[in-house]
């Protein structure tokens, strides 16, 4: 198996990711798993990473590119296209680090493409 050919899942009813010292434990669960393809949950990510304001969201993705983590995260429609969040998704849905997803299937087919 390849780092490619494999992902690190969180917990749909695992912890949240409320800083960036979770980031980080999340960077190091992928080394630790030898994959740099992480798959996230709404239920993973607290109110606070969809408001933009808050700085979490792009704390947290910050920390995924400087370790070259690539994210996808299964978050419900409604919610992600809605406000400045929905206009923070579609520009992520351009690069190839992180990308956010309406389900597992979608977001686990990019993950293991390259």
């Amino acid at each position: 198996d390849t780092p490619n050919g494999r992902y690190l899942e969180c917990d749909p009813q695992g912890g949240l990711v409320q800083s960036e010292a979770d980031a980080l434990d999340l960077v190091a669960a992928c080394g630790e798993n030898e994959t740099t393809n992480l798959l996230i949950h709404a239920t993973n990510l607290p109110e606070a990473f969809y408001d933009l304001r808050t700085g979490l969201a792009g704390a947290v993705l910050l920390k995924f590119t400087n370790y070259r983590i690539r994210a996808a995260a299964v978050l419900d429609p409604a919610k992600s296209s809605q406000g400045r969040f929905g206009e923070f998704a579609l520009e992520t849905n351009r690069r190839n680090d992180f990308r956010v997803y309406p389900d597992r299937d979608s977001a686990v087919a990019w993950l293991l493409k390259r």
